[in-house]
């Protein structure tokens, strides 16, 4: 049976990483850990970048500061390739299939520009959304005001939070609901662009309690590691800088990446497995289960039934 709950998703994909650990962790610690590790340390080579460019004009800071520009592709290129990668591996693993390093590697070049592109029209999407949403109720707000003869104060945050702010958080939170399938439909079935918008929209229906679970729950932990991070690093800030702090500064950062990284390969996992129980519920990859399936024992325990 497959699991109809967040929490069965997590613990089988949970069975499938241990199943295989040196191949996770080898993708886990090229690509996922220095992602994030990048990313707490941001603000520190910010400072350094400030340092090295100081006699530079401000106008050459804002269009050639080499740093903002290698950060950026890092963050592309690692991020991609390591959801490719792993999505790869949950995918043929979950059949009992071998996976070598080297193949999950090798699936990246060929999704690559594909979910790229995707991405970009789906935060395109978005994008364009909340513009025309802003204008409408911009528009409706003052024919209101007109209409009533009152002054809305359109600066006031509880304004801004109830009329703007809520209403698209709802909007994003569907979207992201509906296209949380987008990443393993891109790399699993070789397409792009709006056609696995369209099929996660539909592959989805039947378990967008599941999808929204997983949103929030990644979500919410991911934002609470990251806020305790930047948190405890910050109350050291005021402390003088000794080399204890900043031993101590450079292991919080080092936990928190790992943490961090960690839930992002649970994600991804999740979400893979999330998209060939969709399938099964569709009745699109029975046959598969039937011929390809081998379940894996953890002792005693097994990877997953068929479906």
């Amino acid at each position: 049976m497959a699991p109809n709950n967040l929490w069965g998703l997590i613990s089988e994909s949970s069975h499938i990483i241990k199943a295989h650990p040196r191949h996770f962790s080898i993708l886990f610690l090229i690509f996922l850990f220095p992602l994030f590790f990048l990313f707490l340390i941001s603000p520190t080579l910010s400072h350094l970048s400030n340092y090295f460019f100081t006699n530079t004009n401000l106008q050459q800071q804002q269009t050639t500061n080499p740093t903002s520009l290698l950060y950026s592709l890092f963050l592309s290129l690692f991020s991609i390739s390591g959801l490719i990668s792993i999505i790869y591996s949950v995918f043929h693993f979950f059949y009992g299939q071998q996976v070598k390093f080297s193949s999950a590697i090798r699936s990246t070049p060929s999704s690559f520009l594909p979910l790229f592109a995707t991405t970009i029209v789906s935060q395109a999407i978005i994008f364009f959304i909340s513009l025309i949403y802003a204008l409408l109720l911009f528009l409706l707000i003052h024919l209101v005001a007109d209409f009533l003869n009152v002054t809305i104060p359109l600066s006031s945050p509880y304004i801004i939070g109830f009329f703007v702010a809520l209403p698209l958080l709802l909007v994003i939170t569907y979207l992201q609901v509906n296209w949380v399938l987008v990443p393993v439909i891109v790399v699993v079935e070789s397409c792009w662009g709006l056609e696995p918008l369209r099929r996660s929209a539909r592959l989805i229906k039947g378990m967008k309690g599941v999808a929204l679970s997983s949103f929030f729950f990644y979500g919410f932990v991911s934002l609470l590691f990251l806020w305790n991070c930047l948190f405890v690093i910050k109350g050291y800030d005021g402390e003088t800088k000794t080399w204890g702090t900043v031993v101590r500064n450079w292991m919080v950062i080092v936990l928190y990446s790992y943490l961090i990284a960690t839930l992002m390969l649970s994600k991804i996992a999740v979400t893979t497995l999330l998209y060939i129980y969709c399938k099964a519920n569709h009745g699109e990859n029975v046959e598969e289960f039937d011929k390809d399936y081998v379940s894996l024992p953890f002792h005693d325990r097994k990877v997953s039934e068929a479906v």
